[in-house]
């Protein structure tokens, strides 16, 4: 995912938490709310519950991977966190289909 897509700084997450809405399914917790900056951008916080660094760090990249197919049909002016929900490995179709019945329920597509 480039570099203008994604949330970098402690205080861009700490806007998100105080400031969004959410939609959740089994895997994931979206949060979002609207920003000042053009295009929409996305970060995934991954908890130490979820496992090892291994582990965190493999469905963190997962996540990257399906946000940025849909990145293009996302509308602008957005900042989204993506929560995985439960500690069990997941299929990267699911985490796919995850991630667009998630921004289709918040109406961002």
């Amino acid at each position: 995912m480039k570099s203008i897509y994604r949330l970098k700084k402690n205080y861009q997450y700490n806007y998100v938490y105080k400031h969004a809405d959410s939609v959740a399914d089994k895997s994931f917790v979206m949060l979002y709310c609207t920003s000042h900056v053009s295009p929409t951008r996305v970060g995934f916080s991954v908890s130490k519950k979820f496992g090892k660094a291994v582990r965190r760090n493999r469905i963190r990249r997962q996540m990257k991977a399906a946000v940025s197919e849909v990145m293009p049909r996302v509308s602008d002016g957005y900042n989204v966190v993506f929560i995985p929900r439960k500690s069990e490995d997941y299929d990267f179709d699911e985490i796919r289909q995850s991630v667009s019945r998630l921004l289709g329920k918040a109406g961002l597509l």
